[in-house]
């Protein structure tokens, strides 16, 4: 049987403690059994990405880890960068965190304002499908986060989350249903 493919897509994505890669990997997946072609990259090994390379792909989807309600700098700037191009509308355009906040449905929702509805309308982004999911809240003894970061953190979801979080170990909110529905979601617009 041959398959035909129905677009061209670039997912690129920023991550500062890996938790966002998974998330882009499997909306890769999901996009490629779809028969989309997939060209995934972490933003900082995108390398001198041009607007001609920008306009050989049918739709981009762009995401990233939030810290401290911030997309990573590399994404803003890549973003800046191609600012028009994105904005003009010849692009099918996907856009998606993976933050704390989004930890529960009224999470989600907050996460969706703060991080992409008023993320879009700072840099003028009118995006065809938007998601936000949960992150990942390592406490373990094996976490890359530095004893001061963990401090903080676990200080932070004891008190607006008590007994919601494990402080001592790994906590996974990210809901791969839902990851997979955004997927095809973007999928669906080709």
């Amino acid at each position: 049987m041959l398959y035909l493919s129905m677009g061209k897509i670039a997912l690129f994505y920023g991550t500062r403690f890996g938790g966002t890669t998974r998330i882009a990997q499997k909306i890769s997946e999901v996009l490629a059994s779809k028969d989309h072609v997939v060209v995934l990259k972490n933003i900082e090994e995108l390398e001198g990405f041009s607007e001609t390379e920008t306009k050989m792909f049918d739709g981009i989807i762009l995401g990233s880890g939030i810290q401290i309600g911030q997309w990573t700098g590399k994404m803003k700037a890549f973003i800046t960068k191609h600012k028009t191009l994105l904005s003009n509308g010849e692009l099918k355009l996907g856009l998606f965190v993976s933050c704390g906040t989004a930890h529960s449905e009224e999470g989600k929702t907050k996460a969706c304002q703060d991080y992409i509805t008023n993320f879009s309308t700072e840099f003028g982004l009118s995006p065809d499908v938007t998601a936000a999911f949960g992150g990942i809240f390592d406490f373990s003894k094996k976490s890359s986060h530095g004893f001061l970061k963990k401090k903080v953190l676990r200080a932070i979801t004891k008190k607006e989350s008590p007994g919601k979080f494990d402080l001592n170990g790994i906590n996974d909110f990210r809901n791969w249903e839902e990851i997979s529905a955004f997927a095809e979601d973007f999928a669906e617009l080709f």
